[in-house]
């Protein structure tokens, strides 16, 4: 399983949301954030693939697949 930075995962998070705000301004769908991260960098989590809120999906994210720095 991948484990991001958290620099990575602001930086994902910053561009979902710049890329979700175009595609909603222009009519369109775009799949939810843990979605999203699940299927970029390949995490294969299930958990993750179904939540649909932004905020749990990132904090799935802080605890399984950041990796610490120590």
């Amino acid at each position: 399983m991948a484990k991001l930075s958290i620099e990575l995962l602001q930086s994902e998070q910053k561009a979902y949301a710049e890329l979700k705000q175009s595609i909603i301004h222009s009519g369109g769908k775009i799949a939810p954030f843990g979605k999203y991260m699940n299927d970029k960098f390949h995490l294969n989590d299930p958990v993750l693939e179904k939540e649909k809120e932004q905020s749990m999906a990132f904090l799935i994210l802080l605890k399984d697949h950041v990796k610490e720095f120590k």
